[in-house]
């Protein structure tokens, strides 16, 4: 947002006029008037009432969205990696794993809402806790024109006991960041990258000394060490790897200004964890959903899970000694495969 006063009007009188002032002002102490430019006014361009309906709405066609033909209906109030996150957890419901489908209360405890006078706008919630073993939710909200609804366009879990950056109070709204805003200490655009290349490679990444470490890096290597350990039980002289593949999707990323000048970027992602074992070994997937989704495939010594995924990442501004750090991800596995 640019927060530069506009110059003042000019007065638009002649030469003449201004000699026959001055004289009538001669020995006068009284000063002319000055112009001043209006002060530019902020305010949210949704009002938090406006935007508590905007959830009940797309809460009950969420929740209300069952078979294929719910999965249809998503599309009056889900866009973009929400959809696509939403249908993933559809799929493996209907495949055996009921409890991949989860209630999406939006219960806002923040609402965190839009500044801009035109379009596209972008707003966000972050939920209250709905139960002790639910983490709060922070949703994305998008409405591409003025005749459009607002749709959710992404949602993630918060990480347990993070501590979310401060805003700007609701009634004044939060300024969008563009993708390649250069007012952060990495561009929303660059950041997306970057993170997807620590999560593939962890320590070894160029870009591991600009993150901090996090619960989504620390569930990746756990996944791996169980799954080695296992093949080594099995056969304490078998071998097996395990590699991770991350890259961002074509989604834009969605970013809003916090009040310390940084920003909450949301990033769309997809993976694959591949894992490999010695020949004639003959793996299969361990989690629910990943089960689901194989169904009644035979084992080989490979096994590939692809998954959607969505991060909120929080980037300080420019010149801050802080690291870039993880607030929330959403991790749906979309496919499994022993080629």
């Amino acid at each position: 947002m640019n927060s530069r006063r506009p110059p003042f009007p000019r007065s638009g009188l002649v030469p003449g006029v201004l000699a026959v002032t001055s004289l009538l002002l001669t020995g006068c102490t009284t000063e002319l008037p000055v112009p001043v430019a209006d002060a530019p006014v902020v305010a949210a361009v949704v009002s938090e009432t406006q935007e508590r309906k905007i959830l009940e709405q797309v809460t009950a066609v969420v929740d209300g969205a069952k078979g294929d033909e719910g999965a249809q209906a998503l599309e009056e109030r889900l866009a973009g990696p929400a959809l696509g996150l939403r249908r993933a957890e559809m799929r493996i419901a209907a495949s055996g794993d009921d409890k991949a489908l989860v209630s999406l209360p939006l219960a806002g405890r923040q609402l965190i809402l839009p500044s801009e006078q035109g379009w596209p706008r972008s707003s966000f919630v972050i939920t209250e806790q709905p139960s002790k073993k639910a983490p709060p939710l922070l949703a994305a909200f998008e409405q591409p024109s003025a005749r459009d609804q607002y749709k959710m366009w992404g949602f993630v879990y918060l990480v347990p006991g993070v501590t979310m950056p401060q805003f700007a109070p609701a009634d004044l709204g939060s300024a969008a960041v563009p993708a390649d805003d250069t007012s952060l200490k990495i561009s929303p655009q660059d950041v997306a990258q970057q993170y997807a290349s620590v999560l593939s490679i962890d320590d070894r990444s160029r870009y591991a000394e600009s993150f901090g470490d996090d619960d989504l890096r620390q569930y990746l290597r756990d996944t791996g060490e169980s799954y080695l350990a296992a093949i080594k039980k099995e056969d304490k002289g078998a071998k097996g790897t395990f590699e991770v593949g991350y890259e961002p999707t074509k989604d834009p990323v969605k970013a809003v200004r916090t009040a310390d000048g940084g920003a909450v970027v949301l990033a769309a992602l997809a993976s694959q964890e591949t894992l490999k074992a010695e020949k004639g070994w003959r793996l299969t997937p361990s989690t629910p959903s990943a089960k689901a989704l194989w169904g009644n495939a035979k084992g080989t010594e490979v096994m590939k899970v692809v998954y959607r995924d969505l991060v909120a990442l929080y980037v300080p501004p420019a010149g801050s000694p802080d690291q870039v750090t993880l607030l929330g991800f959403h991790r749906v596995p979309t496919s499994v495969s022993n080629k």
